[in-house]
């Protein structure tokens, strides 16, 4: 294909970002750090002492609460052991086959690192996705030793790539001959001529590229902080938080038997420009010599922006019908009284929002995902179907997020091991529970 006309259409020297400015590495940990600790501090739990140990510490039993299982209906609900040897082991269920017994940290409640997590329990969720980036960080090795190495992977992933883009073709083609099928190469030469002509797209384009490196982690993370403190229940944020977490996992393995090559990363000669890079806007996180470069198929870019924007719609009450039996249906538990009142405290905390506030929120659920879809395929980052498998995964994870519970022994005897009690959330009404 050198011979195409095509190949003339390649903006001169590639993508010149003469609008562009130039950020140092360290405004993304600043703004991760801006985010998390402010986070952690707002939903610290109120009069609360960490270094309080001259009494006798009333002890509160989370079995199913720190699951994400529906939060007690009281604070009376709690088993209170005023002994500080009566502590028995708690039961939990492997996927409702089986019941084990693990041991029951509750002992360890005053302990000073117990009583740091009781104080600021966010610290908790930081915990969790520190987990899931180190995961990350190691799918890209894996994926390596499976495919018998660094070269051989490099070339299946081009090749999955490829074909992406030859099943899109199929659709979208519009009768065109070379790059010109795809319709992510058409997206973004609209963008890469626009710049070159000095117009608003090179503005547009800065945008996105910042918006790709800046959104993903940052935003993600913003999300979770606001989540937790807003949440109308602890239930409601544990179901969102374990699919945010499966579709993770689910995506981790994509990554390592289906690595796929993004379009910027495909041979010069399709025509694909990597915007981000050129303009050094790649993001700090993403970067180096652990990262995942052929983490295409699914984009968790654009997974991590259709949930949220689930989310807010949900919220939102707008498609409350629909959208609450969903989430009543996953969010069931074996307490049908239980159910009925979180969904009643649910119903009453949404309700409390005002038209306006409303609104805003179902709007920002729609515009949120299509502006990073924009973004992942104007900067040459994804391809369509990326986004389509992003959704698939969420889909499932949604579905199916409970599983995750399966890990809750091993849970209960980390804390064990480290000699720590779970904290009781401050997510919801929960906040308001008082803690000695």
């Amino acid at each position: 294909m050198a011979g195409e006309d095509w190949l003339g259409d390649v903006p001169k020297d590639g993508w010149q970002a003469t609008h562009s400015w130039k950020m140092p590495e360290w405004v993304e940990p600043i703004i991760i750090i801006l985010i998390l600790f402010p986070s952690m501090y707002l939903t610290r739990r109120r009069n609360y002492s960490v270094f309080r140990r001259d009494k006798d510490h009333t002890y509160k039993l989370l079995d199913e609460v720190e699951a994400g299982s529906p939060s007690p209906r009281s604070s009376n609900e709690f088993e209170l052991l005023p002994k500080p040897d009566a502590f028995p082991p708690k039961t939990r269920s492997l996927c409702g086959f089986m019941r084990i017994r693990t041991p029951n940290s509750s002992r360890f409640a005053r302990n000073v690192h117990s009583r740091i997590l009781q104080k600021f329990p966010f610290l908790v969720e930081m915990f969790y996705w520190a987990i899931a980036l180190a995961l990350y960080r190691g799918t890209g090795a894996v994926a390596q030793l499976i495919y018998g190495g660094h070269r051989e992977m490099w070339d299946s992933a081009a090749d999955h790539g490829l074909a992406l883009l030859d099943a899109e073709a199929y659709f979208f083609g519009n009768g065109h001959e070379g790059p010109k099928r795809w319709l992510e190469w058409r997206i973004q030469r609209w963008f890469l001529h626009g710049s070159e002509a000095g117009d608003y797209r090179v503005w547009f384009l800065t945008i996105l590229n910042r918006g790709y490196a800046l959104i993903h982690i940052p935003g993600t993370v913003g999300f979770i902080s606001y989540y937790y403190a807003t949440a109308p229940t602890h239930r409601r944020f544990c179901t969102v938080r374990r699919t945010l977490t499966l579709t993770n996992m689910l995506a981790f393995v994509s990554f390592i038997l289906i690595p796929t090559c993004p379009p910027r990363l495909l041979d010069e000669k399709y025509g694909f420009v990597d915007t981000v890079n050129l303009e050094s806007a790649e993001s700090v996180w993403m970067s180096g010599k652990f990262v995942n470069k052929l983490a295409a198929f699914p984009s968790m870019h654009f997974g991590y922006a259709f949930c949220i924007g689930c989310v807010f719609i949900a919220d939102s009450g707008v498609l409350t019908g629909l959208i609450n039996k969903a989430f009543n249906y996953v969010f069931r538990s074996s307490d049908p009284d239980a159910d009925a009142e979180e969904e009643d405290d649910e119903d009453l905390l949404l309700k409390r929002r005002s038209p306006l506030v409303r609104g805003l929120m179902f709007a920002f659920g729609l515009w949120y995902p299509c502006w990073i879809l924009l973004t992942i395929v104007g900067t040459a980052n994804h391809y369509f179907l990326d986004a389509l498998a992003a959704v698939f995964t969420v889909m499932v994870a949604y579905v199916f997020n409970r599983f995750l519970l399966v890990f809750l022994p091993l849970e209960d005897y980390l804390l064990w091991a480290c000699r720590m009690d779970k904290p009781i959330p401050t997510t919801g009404r929960m906040k308001n529970l008082v803690v000695e």
